[in-house]
């Protein structure tokens, strides 16, 4: 709020002296208001003001020699000048007036109408403007649960930093940290004691960085950190060891008392970047790398890292065009009766062809889709492809084979995977019965800390008659608890417990387990990775019924699977 006693800075950017002593003289004789006047001659004079403005309003004149005021408002406009900007010209021009508005004026006013009055109220009214505005947008660019800036903010407050440090020849830092293990404290007890644990962490981070430092919360438990006028790396890393030293203390939460740790990466201006999404992006990968070498790790963004972001970057552009070209290809692995190896369905399994001679694996192509977000059209084209392989087999006569495809916590999450699954099986004249949806172990913990979610949605295909498989039981950390709550009908054995270079059944004490726990929730088992004659005898001892596996057949593609399934039909074997 603009008091009549508070001095009012006013910032006059004008290539005129003579204009700046009329707008002195008729500021300086107010009775209302305290103004006091700086006068900035040129544009390169104004442009280095502009990044650590120390007024409270710029009054800029249009015409600035070879250059304008539109000039200054997009410079103020890119790096996020929260100054208000209110030009002056001797030009009677509606263009120019609509031209310096559109691009953030504050307001706009012809020099042959300037008096005192008419100066101060356009003053007061940019500055109450401005900071109406500035009000509104802290509502949308803080957390809310923390207070702390969230993804938005910090993106503008690293954008401005970058320019400062781009003009100075300044350095910065961008660290990416989230908590190790907080999906496991989340879950266990309960989303009121992680948000307890959430604002305790961010006060630690407060207590640790300076002031002139930045920090922002963009995930659940992922945390960003803006170290500004940094003199080396060392400075980065000093910072990144004191947050680790200071989040592994015992954190007391309501009646707890937990032990947290995190991961820190790092990255640097200007040795890994100059834009904001490009210092996020490595900041991200040198932290997924500090994860995968343990808990309470620190890992700067490195040259192997860049080799890394770049094959991630490739496989990225890779996918798009897969998607808009038609690049993937299902093949389909039997499931057959261990008794008799009567054909009951296939799984797919997606396969891309990259370029004439390069295949790449879905390990490493299905975590870029995931990252990317493409996992959800990658789904919805993989529901359409088995919907249209169903149809075809419907029309040959084979109507008792399924197929099984895996699915994405993500695309269970994206809100849309259901309504996809409806849709296309109604296009392609197909009964959902024939699709079985299979997901991971980790989906099973996923859909709990997402308040529900994912089981929603299966308890949603269920419905529609589509069949629930668990894939990789038994290599998660999932409960009986979780397995309950959720709507399954089969579980699958991985085959890390059946085969794994074995001859005879690598883990049949586990396998055992899983099919007694699984018989007696009312669900069919399923062994994957059968290999050998022994382990499936050894399978049958224990009560498993169905499986699939290189010992019967691997993967293929459509028109071979079809004949299989055509042979199926007539003498009821999968062979």
């Amino acid at each position: 709020m603009v008091s009549n006693k508070k001095t009012i800075r006013v910032h006059i950017i004008d290539d005129d002296p003579a204009d700046f002593l009329i707008l002195d003289e008729l500021l300086l004789g107010s009775t209302r208001y305290r103004f006091q006047l700086c006068h900035f001659g040129s544009l390169d004079e104004a442009r280095q003001e502009l990044l650590a403005p120390e007024c409270d309003v710029f009054l800029v004149d249009y015409f600035l020699g070879r250059e304008t005021a539109c000039d200054i408002l997009q410079e103020a406009r890119r790096i996020h000048c929260e100054v208000p900007i209110v030009v002056l010209t001797g030009a009677d021009s509606q263009k120019i007036d609509d031209e310096v508005l559109e691009l953030g004026a504050a307001d706009f006013l012809p020099k042959d109408e300037i008096s005192l009055s008419l100066l101060e109220r356009t003053i007061r009214h940019a500055i109450r403007h401005k900071e109406a505005e500035l009000e509104l947008q802290s509502l949308v660019k803080r957390d809310p649960l923390t207070g702390l800036g969230n993804r938005l903010l910090f993106e503008e407050i690293l954008e401005s930093s970058l320019a400062r440090c781009k003009r100075s020849g300044g350095k910065l830092a961008v660290l990416f940290l989230d908590l190790d293990r907080f999906k496991e404290i989340n879950d266990s007890l309960g989303h009121p004691t992680g948000d307890l644990l959430l604002l305790l962490i961010s006060d630690r981070l407060k207590a640790v960085v300076r002031e002139s430092d930045f920090i922002a919360r963009i995930g659940g438990d992922e945390f960003t950190v803006l170290i500004d006028d940094l003199h080396s790396v060392g400075d980065a890393l000093a910072v990144a060891h004191k947050i680790v030293l200071a989040l592994s203390r015992p954190s007391p939460v309501g009646p707890h008392e937990l032990n947290i740790t995190a991961s820190v990466g790092v990255a640097l201006y200007p040795e890994n970047g100059d834009t904001p999404i490009k210092l996020m992006q490595k900041a991200d990968i040198a932290l997924y790398e500090a994860k995968r070498n343990g808990v309470s790790k620190i890992q700067c963004f490195t040259a192997n890292l860049q080799t890394q972001l770049e094959r991630h970057l490739y496989i990225e552009k890779g996918l798009r065009y897969a998607l808009e070209h038609d690049r993937f290809e299902l093949y389909l692995q039997p499931q057959w009766t261990l008794e008799d190896q009567r054909l009951t369905g296939f799984e797919a399994l997606l396969r891309w062809h990259a370029g004439a001679d390069e295949m790449i694996s879905p390990f490493e192509f299905i975590p870029v889709a995931e990252k990317t977000g493409l996992i959800v059209p990658i789904g919805e084209w993989v529901v359409s492809k088995v919907c249209e392989y169903l149809r075809e087999w419907q029309q040959q006569g084979v109507s008792d084979c399924r197929i099984a495809l895996n699915v994405s916590p993500l695309q269970l999450k994206s809100g849309r995977f259901v309504d996809a699954v409806e849709a296309l099986a109604s296009t392609h004249g197909v009964t959902l019965d024939r699709l079985e949806i299979e997901v991971t172990e980790e989906s099973l913990l996923d859909g709990v800390e997402e308040h529900g979610r994912v089981a929603n949605e299966l308890v949603r295909l269920r419905a529609l008659g589509v069949k629930i498989a668990i894939d990789d039981f038994g290599t998660g950390y999932s409960s009986l608890r979780y397995l309950r709550q959720f709507p399954a009908d089969i579980v699958k054995i991985d085959k890390s417990f059946v085969s794994e270079g074995s001859v005879e059944l690598k883990e049949p004490e586990i396998c055992t387990a899983i099919v007694t726990m699984a018989k007696s929730l009312g669900m069919e088992v399923i062994a994957e990775g059968i290999e050998t004659s022994r382990q499936l005898a050894s399978l049958r001892e224990i009560g498993c019924a169905l499986g699939q596996g290189y010992l019967v057949s691997e993967p293929q593609n459509f028109k071979e699977a079809s004949q299989r399934a055509l042979r199926g039909r007539a003498d009821g074997k999968a062979q």
